[in-house]
C-alpha cells in the first residue's frame, strides 16, 4: 500500500528527533529500489531504510534483516563516496508532498565540510531517490529521467533538482474554515470533493472524514479540522489493521481508523516507525510464507493427481474383475462337456449346473480346441482374479496415501510459520515426493522446532506441533501415555496435548485445550468445531504410515467454537514469525 504525505510527515518528525546530529556508518543498497543506513546517533545504532518502491515505497527505522548483493551497485558506491562518515543535519517532509529530504554535512577530498541531500520521492511509478550536491544539482539518482519519460520534468546527473509540479489544489493549512465549508456544501459527494480540492488528501483520509462526519458536510469540515489541528500538532496514534482470519495487514495510519469498524483487528503502536516496520515486516513475511506455501502445495497436489490416477485405475480393474467368475464358469462347463463339443465351433449351448441346468451360450474360438477353450477361460479368469487381488492391495495402500497427501496439503494451508514450512519440506524429503537438489540435506528426522506452547486458565500446560513431523514426536515421543490427546474431528489439524504432570484435569483445560486445537485445524474458521480427546496411551500409529498419521480409541468428544483472542491470551511462546 501507499503511504499518503501526513503519514509520511509524521515518519519524518521521529526521524528528525532520533537521528539528526547522528553519523552515518554504513550503506547498503539491497536492490535497485532499496537502501539501508546504519546511523550512529545519542548512544544508539539505527538502521534507516529507504525504499521508492512503486507500492511500498518509504522512510522508516526497521529491525528487518535483509540480504546484500555480493558486489556492491553503482549507485550505493556513490552513495558510500558522498555520505559515509556525514553527520545527517536535517530531515523534513514537503508539505502536502509524499517527498522527505535528508540533509547531510561530510568533508570532500580536500577536508572542507560540504553540505549534500538525498531526496527521496514515493510517488507510485514515478518514484525515485536522489543524491544532491550542496548548489542543489544531481549527482545521481535510481531512475533517470529524460524527455522522452517526462516533458515537464526531467531527473538526470548534472541537473539542477526541481521538486514534481505543484498541485493547483488547495493547501488546507491555508484554508479557513468558512472556505472549507463552502467548498464541501457545493458538491453532493463529499468524499470526491475532498479528494478533488484538497492537496495532500488521499482516499484513506478522504472515506474516513466522511464516515466521521456522518457524511455530513458541516460534521465533515468539522472533522477534517480536528484532522489538521492533530497534524500540526503532531498528534498521531499509529494503527495497523490485519484481516482477523490470516493476520495479513491491509491498511496502516497515523491516526486511528473508525471506517471499517471491527471488520480488521487492530494494533496499535507508540511511534509511527514502529508500526511502519511492523506492518512490511508482517507483509513480508506473510509474502513469503505465501510463496513457500504454494511451492510447497504445487508439489503436493502433482502427486495427489498422479495418486488419484493411480487409484481410478485400480478402482477400475476391480470393477471389472467383477466378471471374472463368468470366465472360470465358462472353463468348467466346457471341461465337463469336452466329449460332446466339436472343432471349429463358434460357441456352445451348454446346461449350466451352476444355475438349475439352464442353457448358456458360450462363445468359442473356432481355431484352437475346446480343450484349448477351456484353458484360454482360466487363464482369463485366475489372471482377472490376480490383478483383482493386487488391485485390492493397492487401492488400500493408494487411499492411505491419498490420505496422507490431503492431510500433508491441509497443513501446509494452515502453517503460519516459516521454520514450520521448512520441516514439512523436509518432511516431503524424507518420503520421496521431492527430490533433493545437489548437496542438499534434509535434517534429521528428529530434529524438528518446537511445538506452539500455552499455559491453560488454571496453570496446565498445553502443547501443539506446527506440522506432521512436529505432531508425531509430540504424540509418540515427548509427551506422556498419561497425558490427554487432542485433534480436531475428521479435519487436518495439530495434535494438542494437554500435560498433566500427575494432576487430575480441570473442565476449564480440556475445553481450552480442545479450543487450540480446533484454532490450529482446519475447522479454524468455522463457528463450531467437534473436537475427540483421549488418554495419549490410546493413540498408535499403524505399521508403515506416513509421518503424522495416528489412529485412536476410547475417546470423547467435545463441540468448541476456534477462538484466536482465547489462543492468543494462552499463548506462553511460539515459533511463530
Amino acid at each position: 500500500m501507499a503511504l499518503d504525505c501526513y503519514t509520511l510527515k509524521m515518519l519524518a518528525d521521529e526521524l528528525a528527533d532520533k537521528l539528526i546530529g547522528g553519523r552515518i556508518d554504513k550503506i547498503y543498497q539491497m536492490s535497485r529500489v532499496q537502501l539501508l543506513m546504519t546511523v550512529r546517533s545519542l548512544g544508539e545504532n539505527h538502521r534507516l531504510y529507504i525504499s521508492c518502491d512503486a507500492s511500498k515505497g518509504r522512510v522508516n527505522l526497521t529491525t528487518m534483516k535483509f540480504e546484500n548483493p555480493d558486489v556492491p551497485p553503482v549507485f550505493c558506491m556513490l552513495m558510500r563516496k558522498h555520505l559515509s562518515g556525514g553527520k545527517i543535519t536535517g530531515i523534513t517532509a514537503v508539505p502536502n508532498e509524499r517527498i522527505i529530504k535528508i540533509e547531510a554535512e561530510n568533508t570532500n577530498e580536500l577536508f572542507e565540510t560540504v553540505s549534500k541531500t538525498l531526496i527521496v520521492e514515493i510517488m507510485g511509478k514515478h518514484s525515485n531517490i536522489i543524491l544532491l550536491n550542496s548548489d542543489g544539482r544531481i549527482i545521481d539518482c535510481v531512475l533517470h529521467v529524460d524527455f522522452t519519460i517526462s516533458e515537464k520534468r526531467q531527473v538526470l546527473p548534472g541537473l539542477y533538482y526541481e521538486e514534481p509540479p505543484k498541485s493547483e489544489k488547495k493547501d488546507p493549512f491555508h484554508t479557513d474554515y468558512s472556505e472549507l465549508l463552502a467548498v464541501l456544501k457545493s458538491n453532493e459527494n463529499i468524499e470526491k470533493t475532498l479528494m478533488d480540492n484538497f492537496s495532500g488528501m488521499s482516499p484513506m483520509l478522504a472515506r474516513e472524514i466522511v464516515f466521521r462526519g456522518n457524511n455530513d458536510y458541516i460534521e465533515c469540515a468539522m472533522e477534517y479540522e480536528k484532522i489538521l489541528k492533530g497534524i500540526k500538532s503532531g498528534e498521531k496514534k499509529p494503527v495497523m489493521l490485519c484481516e482477523r482470519s490470516t493476520e495479513k495487514p491491509k491498511e496502516l495510519y497515523f491516526t486511528d481508523i473508525l471506517q471499517y469498524g471491527d471488520f480488521y483487528e487492530k494494533k496499535y503502536f507508540s511511534t509511527m516507525n514502529e508500526c511502519a516496520d511492523a506492518f512490511f515486516k508482517t507483509e513480508e513475511q506473510t509474502r513469503k510464507i505465501k510463496e513457500k506455501q504454494n511451492e510447497l502445495q504445487s508439489v503436493v497436489n502433482k502427486h495427489i493427481k498422479k495418486v488419484s490416477k493411480k487409484l481410478d485405475i485400480h478402482l477400475k480393474n476391480v470393477q471389472k474383475a467383477k466378471t471374472k467368475d463368468k470366465y472360470r464358469v465358462y472353463a468348467e462347463l466346457i471341461t465337463a462337456n469336452l466329449y460332446k463339443l466339436t472343432k471349429n465351433a463358434k460357441s456352445a449351448q451348454l446346461e449350466n449346473y451352476y444355475d438349475d441346468n439352464k442353457i448358456m451360450t458360450v462363445p468359442m474360438d473356432e481355431t484352437i480346441s475346446p480343450a484349448k477353450n477351456a484353458k484360454k477361460y482360466f487363464e482369463k479368469y485366475n489372471k482377472e482374479k490376480n490383478m483383482e487381488k493386487i488391485s485390492l492391495e493397492m487401492i488400500k495402500n493408494l487411499e492411505n496415501e491419498l490420505s496422507y497427501l490431503n492431510e500433508v496439503n491441509d497443513m501446509i494451508s494452515i502453517c503460519k510459520d516459516l521454520k514450520a514450512l521448512s520441516e514439512i519440506k523436509d518432511e516431503l524429503l524424507y518420503e520421496g515426493y521431492i527430490e533433493p537438489k545437489k548437496n542438499e540435506k534434509p535434517k534429521k528426522k528428529n530434529e524438528v522446532s518446537a511445538p506452539n506452547e500455552f499455559v491453560s486458565s488454571d496453570g496446565f500446560t498445553i502443547l501443539s506441533g506446527k506440522n506432521n513431523r512436529q505432531n508425531e514426536i509430540l504424540s509418540l515421543k515427548t509427551a506422556q501415555k498419561t497425558d490427554i490427546w487432542f485433534h480436531v474431528r475428521n479435519a487436518a489439524g495439530s495434535h494438542t496435548i494437554l500435560c498433566l504432570e500427575g494432576k487430575e484435569p480441570t473442565d476449564t483445560a480440556i475445553y481450552e485445550a480442545a479450543v487450540i486445537a480446533a484454532y490450529y485445524s482446519k475447522k479454524s474458521a468455522d463457528s463450531k468445531a467437534d473436537v475427540d480427546y483421549t488418554l495419549l496411551k490410546y493413540v498408535k500409529k499403524p505399521n508403515g504410515a506416513k509421518t503424522g498419521m495416528v489412529i485412536y480409541d476410547n475417546f470423547k468428544g467435545i463441540t468448541v467454537e476456534p477462538s484466536k483472542e482465547l489462543v492468543e491470551s494462552l499463548k506462553k511462546r511460539t515459533g511463530e514469525g
